[in-house]
């Protein structure tokens, strides 16, 4: 699928150590909609699996959708840890730049 690289250009950081890509045709057989759904799982270093969806017409959109989504959770997910774990320890998270105080 040409979506992989655009997906992948979207995930922050190394942290990202697997992504589930899930395509499920809600409604087989006939055309509608809304009835191509993706889930996409990603498995973070040291953290519980976090997972999105998405529905669209066709399984390129729903994935490009779910991808979108991914990407702003864990750009959530991993901006949370990173300043949790500057106050925590006073250090930055590795790979990172220390943020302003």
């Amino acid at each position: 699928m040409r979506l992989c690289g655009h997906f992948f250009a979207l995930l922050p950081g190394d942290h990202v150590t697997q992504v589930e890509v899930h395509p499920i045709d809600e409604n087989p057989g006939k055309s509608g909609q809304r009835d191509q759904r993706c889930m996409l799982e990603a498995r973070l270093e040291d953290r519980q699996p976090v997972a999105v969806t998405d529905q669209a017409a066709t399984v390129e959109q729903a994935v490009h959708s779910a991808a979108q989504k991914l990407a702003r959770l864990l750009d959530s997910t991993l901006g949370r840890l990173h300043v949790h774990r500057e106050k925590t320890s006073g250090l930055p998270l590795l790979g990172t730049e220390p943020t302003s105080r």
